[in-house]
């Protein structure tokens, strides 16, 4: 679940200021919200942040790390043009075709599960 709150904003694209945003709503920080409401919602985000950290301890390979900063930058670029793009929609159908291509079924489960999640926070119908 915390995962999911962390993650789920930015997948709808627009990029960082659009993902600060809405951090900044759902933990109450709101640019006209009083300090204190803010320092409690940053409070309550850094606790998140740690307790994720706590219970998933993982490391970042170095290759890892460059092809994120090389994804985030082209990104950036494309934000320019428009500033609703979203990378990870827009890279949907090429990890779709991937991983159907996989001769794995739980791969292909996963890949059902994200396709047809109800709790899906897209708009478009």
């Amino acid at each position: 679940p915390l995962m999911d709150k962390a993650l789920s904003p930015y997948v709808q694209g627009g990029g960082a200021k659009k993902y600060e945003e809405e951090l900044k709503r759902m933990y109450g920080m709101d640019a006209d919200a009083k300090l204190s409401s803010q320092v409690g919602g940053f409070q309550a985000m850094t606790q998140d942040a740690l307790t994720v950290l706590n219970d998933v301890p993982f490391a970042i390979p170095p290759y890892f790390a460059i092809l994120g900063r090389a994804i985030v930058t082209l990104e950036g670029v494309a934000l320019t043009g428009d500033e609703e793009y979203g990378i990870i929609m827009e890279s949907y159908p090429f990890i779709a075709r991937k991983l159907l291509r996989e001769d794995r079924p739980e791969i292909q489960r996963a890949l059902v599960e994200v396709l047809f999640n109800d709790n899906s926070s897209s708009s478009e119908g």
